[in-house]
């Protein structure tokens, strides 16, 4: 019985600590509970956000510890190297100096914070050198040991995060596009705003994962590669389905529909149907086959034709026929678009 990603996750980060655990114990680290935070940190629900996450940390304590350690070095014009004082502008300066560099780098967020422990938690007693290097040995032993066991316990490759994610988001699409072919076939206007929100929403998430995937392959971590084009051309389904909808916000012309109609709700469903395929196909392989979808588009072509050429066309006044002009542009682009994801993913599958 295969685990939940919740159960699995759970497994990883209890495995991971008690293995980090063990390591402090073995290396005697006088502050190992840092490793055991960096753990539960860093661990994300798939390989390349964990990697992702661990470079960042380990970036960033780097940057903090350096910067808190030679400002516990730096000489102030204070008796006692920790009255108050001097802590509070040690303190101040370092963060200062940290949290700009942080609005500048994303990847430096905990900068500011490592740079505060060491400023705070140092110890008299203890040189500031090795003080600086046990904290960045900490970090970087939870940061590993999180990796190793994204890597190997029940991994979860971000490339398949990133497929069920753009298969969610095309299921959508077809929702959205039968939405659509409703709204012709019933002359209604059509709201779908806050559908299309969430499928930008979605689409950002599965540019997040597809960085990740990439990540996993620069870093060594998996043998297989992942190409933006299945993103992009989803990009700019997404692009197309919200322009048709702006169309679509309030009834198109009795005439013009009369005509076109039918042939552009046909469409839209048979493009709705290729979305769904093409979601089969990304997680389950399936074949991909856009003959219905071709025939819907030659039907409205001879339908829309059909429309220049009446009197209807010619009577209609200039608004009107512009937004039917639009429609007709719009969806010859999604079919052109839809081909070519079609096309991207058979070729994602042979590569």
């Amino acid at each position: 019985m295969s685990l939940t990603p919740a159960l699995a996750q759970t497994f990883r980060v209890m495995v991971a600590c008690c293995v980090t655990f063990a390591l402090v114990q073995a290396f005697g680290l006088p502050q190992g509970a840092w490793a055991i935070f960096t753990v539960l940190i860093v661990m994300q629900g798939s390989l390349g956000a964990t990697a992702g996450a661990a470079r960042d940390r380990l970036i960033a304590t780097v940057a903090g510890a350096v910067v808190g350690g030679l400002i516990l070095l730096a000489p102030l014009p204070v008796a006692l190297p920790h009255h108050p004082v001097a802590l509070a502008a040690m303190l101040v300066l370092a963060i200062g100096v940290l949290s700009f560099a942080a609005g500048k780098h994303a990847f430096l967020r905990a900068a500011p914070l490592t740079a505060a422990v060491v400023v705070l938690t140092h110890v008299a007693t203890m040189p500031v050198s090795v003080f600086v290097l046990d904290r960045i040995l900490e970090i970087t032993l939870g940061g590993v040991v999180g990796v190793l066991a994204s890597r190997f316990i029940l991994p979860v490759p971000s490339k398949g995060v990133m497929i069920n994610q753009l298969a969610s988001v095309l299921e959508t699409m077809a929702e959205l596009l039968n939405t659509e072919a409703d709204a012709l076939e019933q002359r209604k206007a059509v709201a779908t705003a806050e559908a299309l929100i969430s499928m930008r929403n979605a689409m950002v998430a599965a540019d997040t994962m597809l960085k990740d995937a990439q990540r996993e392959k620069a870093m060594g971590l998996v043998s297989e590669g992942v190409s933006d084009a299945i993103p992009r051309t989803l990009w700019r389904i997404r692009n197309g389905i919200t322009h048709i909808g702006g169309l679509l916000d309030q009834p198109l012309a009795e005439e013009a529909m009369a005509i076109v109609g039918p042939a552009a709700t046909g469409m839209l469903r048979s493009m709705a149907q290729l979305a769904q395929a093409c979601a089969r196909g990304l997680t389950e392989g399936a074949e991909i086959s856009p003959q219905s979808e071709d025939q819907a588009a030659a039907a409205f072509d001879a339908a829309f034709t059909s429309l220049q050429q009446s009197d209807h066309a010619r009577d209609m006044p200039f608004d009107a026929i512009g937004r039917v002009f639009g429609l007709a542009f719009a969806l010859r682009k999604l079919h052109q678009d839809f081909q070519d994801l079609a096309a991207r993913i058979t070729e994602s599958r042979s590569s």
